[in-house]
């Protein structure tokens, strides 16, 4: 490697560090907005579930085991440069399809996505552009989509497959969100039935409601579980990079030493002749 090609590695280097610098700061931002979204995303799952589990008719296919064919929606991320982190959403992910007897994968993320088929699984569904950015308009169109295809008798079941974040750390973990058999014991007390018996309308409009605010939540879950993961993988990766240009300029330096050495030495040997 001559001292041109050292000085342009350098440089690319350089430009390296900087879009690392970039990318935690942006994601140390995102971060605090997850963090923000979070309670309203949690309030509204809690409250739709609640209100969902009052319904009195249950006669519906949407609260009542039918087959097998169970959809995944994997939820990564649509960037790299965060560790392991869709790596380990995708391995998770892949254990999952392996076990179930007939299988749907709906992914969120480009990056995921990738990393799953690495395991042989190809996704039936793409959710595009929903993972870098969370918004409850993303939710509810996701949800309209998985009540058309769970009332044509498509699916049986869905299953959310997204990153807690548990002791400020990113863990896989899976939530069934359709059929819908009630919330947490613990939230279930504290309901009473309603007086009316509502219509089929109402329950399909609760239950869309309370899909939404499932995928929302696990939408924000997974989005502070990637930026939290991007902050902590960047300042290891920019020190790595800082390292290799020293390393470099150092060489760069060698290089231009002796260069110049040999220089000398023919101007010398020409003075001698």
């Amino acid at each position: 490697m001559n001292n041109r090609e050292v000085k342009r590695r350098i440089s690319s280097v350089k430009e390296t560090v900087k879009i690392y610098r970039a990318m935690y700061s942006i994601s140390v931002a995102r971060m605090i907005k997850c963090r923000a979204a979070l309670p309203i995303a949690e309030r509204f799952y809690h409250t739709s579930g609640d209100l969902l589990s009052r319904l009195t008719d249950r006669q519906m296919d949407f609260f009542r085991e039918r087959g097998h064919r169970t959809a995944f929606i994997v939820i990564g991320g649509d960037k790299g440069l965060c560790g392991d982190y869709n790596e380990k959403i995708a391995l998770y992910a892949a254990s999952l399809l392996r076990a179930a007897e007939e299988k749907y994968l709906f992914t969120v993320g480009s990056v995921t996505r990738d990393m799953i088929s690495k395991y042989g699984f190809a996704p039936d569904v793409e959710f595009l552009h929903s993972a870098d950015n969370p918004s409850p308009e993303a939710a509810f169109s996701m949800a309209a989509d998985l009540i058309n295809l769970y009332e044509e008798g498509m699916l049986d079941e869905v299953r959310l497959v997204y990153s807690d974040v548990v002791d400020n750390r990113p863990v896989p973990v899976s939530e069934r969100i359709l059929p819908f058999l009630g919330t947490s014991e613990a939230f279930r007390d504290e309901t009473e039935p309603l007086r009316e018996t509502p219509t089929e309308g109402a329950v399909r409009r609760s239950l869309y409601t309370y899909l939404a605010s499932a995928l929302y939540r696990a939408l924000i879950l997974a989005s502070l579980a990637e930026h939290l993961s991007r902050v902590r993988a960047m300042p290891q990766a920019t020190e790595n990079a800082e390292k290799m240009i020293a390393e470099l300029t150092a060489k760069y330096n060698k290089i231009r030493q002796e260069s110049i050495t040999r220089a000398l030495q023919d101007v010398g040997s020409f003075t001698d002749e």
